[in-house]
């Protein structure tokens, strides 16, 4: 397991790949876990509720999307490893920020939010990272479908409503 964290962590400093992870079920089922963790910990700790609506939708869009795009592109052996590496680093990246976004001070400093969007480009630049090489394409390919997925969260949470 500690191997796995590792690989994470490189996936993370866009030093490895979603190839680099075990291609197994279990791998997916570990990193799915480590998201819902951080997501629901998160909530707890920001006294907030995170709803089950909000979380099928930051689950349900990857998983569809990855099952579409490796679908089309002739990789659909590649599912596991890449939802491990989009979960597991999303994890990973999530806990790191965990400080800023328990922040509830306001206004909130300047320098606060400059961290929160380095950490949002972070996230996008290893998301897109991930879809490169699960789909041996251009990493601007694999940034806009990682944008295009960060979109579609974010309309869908949003037309769930406050």
């Amino acid at each position: 397991m500690h191997e796995w964290f590792q690989t994470v962590w490189k996936i993370a400093l866009l030093r490895a790949g979603p190839q680099d992870l075990p291609a197994s079920a279990g791998s997916f089922a570990l990193a799915l876990t480590a998201y819902i963790g951080i997501v629901v910990i998160s909530g707890v700790l920001g006294q907030r509720q995170t709803g089950a609506a909000e979380l099928l939708v930051s689950l349900g869009l990857p998983i569809l999307a990855a099952a579409a795009v490796l679908g089309l592109r002739g990789r659909p052996a590649r599912f596991n490893q890449t939802l491990a590496a989009l979960f597991g680093s999303g994890a990973l990246i999530s806990l790191i920020n965990l400080p800023l976004w328990l922040y509830s001070a306001t206004p909130i400093p300047s320098a606060l939010i400059v961290l929160a969007l380095v950490g949002l480009f972070w996230s996008l630049a290893v998301d897109g990272h991930i879809w490169r090489n699960a789909l041996e394409c251009s990493f601007a390919a694999g940034l806009a479908i990682a944008v295009l997925i960060l979109f579609a969260q974010l309309f869908s949470l949003q037309a769930l409503g406050p």
